[in-house]
């Protein structure tokens, strides 16, 4: 019986791991869960920065927590409203890369319309 050379050790290795990383890429074929929970809160959202890559999918909690706000994104057609101390979850995958501005498209109060931050799909 021969014994089995560095070569084709180093075969069955790489073999090995392209098996391996094939069924990670089949176990999650559109990116990862990424979840946050975003404030409106006194004109302003916090964070003002909600960084995912493309094809994630992307859960966010959002609170309203002065008075009634909205969360939206033009691009993606999300446009959801909370009423003040209300939570409402939005689900979306980010399917389109680059970076969308995220607003209150509330008309209550002039500083509801200055309120933005940024979806950044990588």
């Amino acid at each position: 019986m021969k014994r089995p050379t560095i070569v084709a050790s180093a075969c069955l290795a790489a073999a090995l791991l392209i098996a391996f990383a094939l069924r990670v890429q089949a176990a999650h074929p559109h990116g990862q869960t990424r979840e946050f929970t975003v404030t409106g809160d006194k004109f302003s959202f916090s964070p003002a920065e909600i960084p995912v890559r493309k094809d994630d999918l992307v859960k966010i909690r959002f609170t309203a927590t002065d008075m009634p706000h909205s969360f939206t994104i033009d691009d993606y057609r999300i446009s959801k409203r909370a009423g003040a101390g209300q939570i409402i979850e939005i689900e979306f995958r980010a399917d389109q890369a680059g970076t969308f501005t995220y607003y209150c498209n509330l008309t209550q109060d002039d500083r509801c319309r200055q309120m933005k931050g940024q979806l950044i799909v990588r």
